[in-house]
């Protein structure tokens, strides 16, 4: 999740530079081309800077396990954004507990799979840009260190990252020459021509975020500004026209976007020309004030608040939700959920502690439901749930046929957040048809009572829980005893597929062949 969180919170540097692009007209441009430098950094550096004044909310705003949580949401760090979003990825991609197929976990390898083959679709268009160059100027002249002349290129740029050279199109003045060959080694001293391929390389990784290619295209034209004024800042007036002319004389259009070469006519020459004939060289007060703004920037939006400062955030607008109170920060850093996720286990409530269950209606619910499952009784399952949907439907059936036994083992319950209602846990263990021995399974149920006095399992709750119902869950979740149970279940089938490494190509083999099945199905419906 490192490419998307970093493509979601780069997003906000990137806008904030093209406001401040856009309103520092006077600003010299090799410091606009620093501010593309820090989007450089944020993007290839996989350290996280923190700091309390930046206006980034959080760091990670899709959680790396997202995948695998049985109730997936976003931390974007704004509630609005959060309200939105995370009752749509709770309505569709929720994961059904009797479904070995988790709808996001496939919805991820795509996207993976679809980034990958863009990633190497845009490496692929650099190299071949790359090659069909180096063909077109293999028969270009020496004529000075460095610099080459050749007659089949119609503009002049800088070409090779090891060993940059020159190339001119042939036939040019002496005095076109000269100013063309100031513009190009201006790059050569800036290293353009390592910062407009690296900046290609970044683009190749990040293709998917539009904001991306707008700061790319907008780095190269800030490139060239730079060089422009690099060029021209010491020149008369007489000399500028000059320049320009010669500009507006090697202007060559520009179709598509490239990662080399450096050139010299190819990028926005009309507004490069105003740039040369408004030039003035800032004054000092301009240059630092133009260097704290880019530090103000890279401070407020590179960075992003620390984990601690983004817990109590949170924290607070779950309080003043609940509440409608301003809670002080110091005190909600004392919360009970709060504290126990930092493993205070004196915060523990022990009316929230799981108990081995000894209601034999209980008992008897989920032995019948366990038994619906592996034999595939889908009558019977959706008598058992408030809801079941078309998906959980297909794939239950589906996986009917790989399960030998089903058993829901010991059973633990915590009372619910309303009466008749219980948070139960599942101890068990599931016997495929494909493998010798059962492997362990824990499961989360929340069982309610309907107004008949029968028991029924709330399969909607993610979708349909409000925010008070929400902290009861969470803050059930953190009991002791409830972690306690989940690290004995990771440990005990970690240890099966560290024991048996055939063990994950089997399960993958039946979530493979589930899904074939459900798709197979919903064909035959359409």
């Amino acid at each position: 999740m490192f490419v998307l969180n970093n493509a979601i919170t780069v997003s906000a540097l990137i806008i904030a530079i093209i406001v401040v692009r856009g309103l520092g007209k006077k600003m010299p441009k090799w410091i606009t081309c620093m501010l593309w430098g820090i989007v450089a950094v944020k993007l290839i550096v996989p350290l996280q800077f923190e700091s309390v004044l930046s206006l980034i909310p959080t760091r990670d705003p899709i959680p790396a396990n997202i995948a695998v949580e049985t109730n997936p949401q976003i931390n974007s760090g704004i509630s609005s954004v959060d309200e939105f979003v995370n009752p749509i990825i709770r309505q569709n991609f929720t994961p059904d507990p009797v479904a070995s197929i988790n709808p996001l976990q496939i919805c991820i390898d795509l996207a993976r799979y679809m980034w990958i083959a863009g990633v190497i679709i845009m490496l692929t268009y650099a190299v071949t840009s790359y090659v069909a160059i180096r063909k077109r100027v293999s028969a270009s002249v020496k004529t000075a260190p460095k610099v080459y002349e050749c007659d089949y290129i119609s503009d002049s740029f800088i070409l090779g990252i090891f060993s940059p050279r020159v190339y001119i199109s042939s036939g040019l003045s002496e005095e076109a020459k000269g100013y063309i060959l100031r513009h190009e080694f201006a790059h050569l001293s800036r290293c353009d021509y390592i910062w407009k391929p690296l900046g290609f390389m970044i683009l190749a990784a990040y293709w998917f975020n539009p904001l991306c290619w707008i700061a790319y295209i907008l780095l190269c034209k800030d490139i060239e500004y730079a060089c422009d004024e690099k060029v021209t800042r010491n020149i008369e007036k007489g000399e500028k026209a000059e320049y320009c002319r010669i500009l507006l004389e090697n202007s060559v259009p520009m179709k598509m976007i490239t990662a080399c070469p450096v050139a010299f006519g190819g990028i926005d020459v009309k507004n490069r020309i105003k740039n040369v004939v408004n030039y003035k060289k800032p004054a000092f007060w301009i240059t630092i004030a133009s260097i704290m703004v880019c530090v103000a920037v890279g401070v407020c939006f590179a960075t992003s608040k620390g984990s601690a400062t983004t817990s109590v955030q949170k924290a607070v607008e779950n309080e003043q939700t609940q509440t409608g109170q301003t809670v002080n920060k110091a005190e909600v850093q004392k919360s009970v959920v709060t504290r126990l996720a930092e493993g205070d286990e004196t915060a523990a409530d022990p009316q929230l502690e799981v108990k081995e269950n000894t209601d034999p209606e209980i008992i008897d619910f989920f032995k019948k439901y366990y038994e619906a499952v592996a034999t595939g009784d889908i009558e019977t399952f959706k008598c058992m749930n408030n809801y079941c949907s078309e998906y959980t439907e297909l794939s239950t059936i589906a996986m009917a046929d790989h399960i030998e036994n089903y058993d829901p083992g010991k059973i633990y319950t915590q009372p619910g957040p309303h009466e008749g209602t219980y948070i139960v846990h599942c101890d068990g263990s599931i016997k495929y048809k494909e493998y010798d021995k059962p492997i362990p399974e824990l499961a989360w149920y929340y069982l309610c009572t309907d107004e008949s006095g029968n028991l029924y399992i709330h399969g909607t709750i993610s979708m349909d829980m409000t925010g008070e119902e929400n902290s009861y869950f969470q803050k059930a979740d953190f009991q002791p005893s409830v972690l306690e149970l989940n690290d004995k279940y990771y440990a005990e089938k970690s240890q099966m597929y560290e024991e048996d490494a055939n063990l994950e190509g089997i399960i993958k083999s039946i979530k493979d062949d589930v899904a074939e099945k459900i798709k197979t199905e919903v064909g035959s419906r359409s």
